[in-house]
C-alpha cells in the first residue's frame, strides 16, 4: 500500500482527535494511505460542492472562488477547519472555482 508522509500532533492518551491542531500533542510523522486520504479529500470536497451549489452572488458580487482549508489526521481522515485563527499552520488549502 503506498503511503505519503504527514507531519501530525498525536494527543495525549485523554484526547480523542490526532490532528495538527490538538492541544499539548506531540509531532509525529505519519505515514497516511494515499487510497485513504484520497477518499477522505474526495468526500470532503463533494460535500463542500454540495453546500455551496446554489451560491453564486454575494450581493451584487458575483462568487468567483472559495478558499477552505482542511487538516489530516493521524488516521488520514480530512475535516474542515472551522477557526481562522488556526488557518494557515500546516493546513491544506482548497481552492474552488468556477
Amino acid at each position: 500500500m503506498e503511503t505519503v508522509p504527514f507531519l501530525v500532533k498525536i494527543p495525549n492518551e485523554d484526547e480523542e482527535t490526532k490532528g495538527l491542531f490538538s492541544p499539548d500533542a506531540d509531532v509525529a510523522l505519519q505515514e497516511i494511505p494515499i487510497e485513504k486520504l484520497k477518499q477522505n479529500l474526495e468526500r470532503v470536497c463533494n460535500g463542500m460542492a454540495v453546500a455551496l451549489e446554489d451560491i453564486k452572488k454575494v450581493g451584487s458580487f458575483k462568487l468567483k472562488e472559495i478558499t477552505v482549508q482542511v487538516e489530516v489526521s493521524a488516521e488520514g481522515g480530512v475535516e474542515f477547519i472551522g477557526t481562522a485563527s488556526l488557518g494557515g499552520k500546516g493546513a491544506i488549502t482548497l481552492t474552488f472555482s468556477e
